[in-house]
């Protein structure tokens, strides 16, 4: 395992799954001395042993020597009381059956995913350790192999928990920022809602600013999101949001007029140019989407309870077809709009 140990009293954080959140997160931390464990394989795993650059939309750059954290595989987060769990959503059961093994008594994961049903897997899978539940509500995308840029304001927002305290009050020393949140079962649910654009960012092919200055791709949004929000209300789960925006207002917002929109939402639009969304790197890498723990989550509780989600149904298709073609269709927002009121009817 690369980089150089630091006090043994110094708590180690660890990270398992070195994507842009987990080397993000990960690398905000270890900027400010902590001390950071990388569990990360591949091409990530030999990049990330010469160096890490962090970037973010305010012009903050950091570049970490090796020294300043440690990487290796899953066995070497065998000493961190906390582990950030950051991989992708279909990875995560062979990703905790591999941690399981290397994790000390009474050690605390806190996941950073996408999507829901990963602490609830987790739990099954990493039990008698406490799982808590956490979320990423801003972007950040994967430059190179070891580098990373944060393209928007946010903050980390973890369940209640020790653990949770600790890791908040050593992000108070570095850049990022960390906020224990009492009900993040339910806030998952509203990271969700943010999530729905996913699959329209690949369907579009374009960067966020340029996709959200079409009114085709936000209305079609709008609707992905009121079907989310019908079927947190049949299920009688609240709904509340991961920004500081009401969710409930966020369709109707998205269904302005550019102009308005513009004005509205500026706060939101507060990203570069780099904006991605996290299902654009897995196209480019040739990963598997996420989509079946976005869009498809919504189709399920929408089913569970009587209702039906065609335009999330919709998107989940158009999202398949792209990733088994392998480039973006560009879809035109118009067209896409055509066909989720078609689906819709």
């Amino acid at each position: 395992m690369m980089g150089k140990a630091t006090d043994d009293t110094v708590l180690k954080i660890g990270i398992m799954g070195a994507g842009a959140i987990g080397l993000y997160v990960g690398g905000m931390l270890a900027q400010s001395g902590a001390r950071v464990v990388f569990a990360a394989r591949g091409r990530t795993l030999a990049s990330v042993q010469r160096g890490l650059s962090l970037s973010r939309y305010d012009g903050f750059k950091a570049t970490l020597k090796p020294e300043q954290y440690e990487v290796g595989s899953a066995g070497d987060l065998a000493g961190c009381p906390i582990v950030l769990f950051c991989t992708k959503s279909g990875d995560t059961e062979a990703a905790a059956l591999e941690l399981a093994k290397a994790l000390q008594p009474g050690a605390t994961v806190i996941s950073l995913q996408n999507g829901v049903g990963n602490v609830e897997m987790l739990k099954r899978l990493l039990a008698p350790q406490e799982v808590v539940a956490g979320t990423v509500p801003f972007n950040v995308v994967r430059l190179s192999p070891n580098a990373v840029h944060c393209s928007m304001e946010g903050r980390v927002l973890v369940g209640p928990s020790k653990a949770s305290t600790r890791l908040a009050s050593l992000a108070e020393a570095s850049h990022l920022q960390v906020q224990v949140h009492d009900n993040l079962d339910a806030m998952q649910w509203g990271k969700l809602l943010l999530n729905l654009n996913n699959g329209l960012n690949v369907i579009s092919g374009l960067p966020l600013r340029q996709q959200f200055n079409k009114p085709g791709y936000r209305t079609v949004l709008a609707m992905a999101m009121e079907e989310l929000i019908a079927a947190l209300d049949a299920a009688g789960i609240p709904v509340i949001g991961a920004t500081r925006t009401n969710p409930r207002l966020i369709p109707k917002v998205l269904r302005l007029p550019s102009w308005l929109f513009r004005i509205a939402a500026r706060q939101q639009l507060r990203m570069d140019e780099t904006a991605r969304s996290s299902s654009w790197d897995d196209l480019k890498a040739g990963r598997e989407p996420e989509t079946r723990f976005l869009n498809g989550a919504v189709c399920s509780l929408a089913e569970a309870h009587g209702l039906t989600a065609p335009v999330n149904e919709l998107i989940c298709r158009l999202v398949a077809e792209t990733f088994a073609a392998g480039a973006s269709p560009e879809m035109p927002g118009e067209e896409l709009l055509a066909l989720a009121r078609k689906a819709a009817a």
